[in-house]
């Protein structure tokens, strides 16, 4: 029997606690032209206005609930030649809502996700 894989203590102590609002961690791209991230957010740290701008589209259809999981893919050009990343540049592939660690550990078992290699946006060129 194989132990359990979940986030690294550090790394979800972070994130649950006052040390920053996601971890991330990019995964493998089918396309060279595209790189690709998963990203778990911590939702309920945002303070959410009425302003529909306030936050990419994701955080905002994600705001009812504790956490939300978004995978995407953003072209290497983009990357390479813009000081910034645009929502229109942001292709989401996935978007997922949860309100515990244990939804959180099932839905990335499911999308088997390695769990273990979360770690802190800047880290990973996390561009968002």
């Amino acid at each position: 029997m194989t132990a359990h894989k979940c986030i690294p203590r550090s790394v979800w102590n972070g994130l649950d606690g006052t040390g920053y609002n996601n971890i991330a961690q990019e995964l493998e791209s089918e396309n060279h032209s595209l790189r690709k991230w998963i990203s778990l957010y911590a939702t309920y740290k945002y303070p959410f206005t009425n302003d529909p701008y306030q936050y990419y589209d994701f955080i905002h259809q994600s705001k009812n609930f504790r956490y939300a999981l978004v995978i995407f893919t953003i072209p290497t050009k983009t990357l390479e030649t813009s000081d910034g990343v645009d929502a229109r540049d942001i292709c989401i592939a996935k978007i997922e809502t949860m309100n515990s660690e244990a939804e959180i550990n099932a839905l990335l078992e499911k999308l088997n996700i390695d769990p273990e290699l979360f770690t802190t946006p800047w880290r990973c060129e996390y561009p968002l």
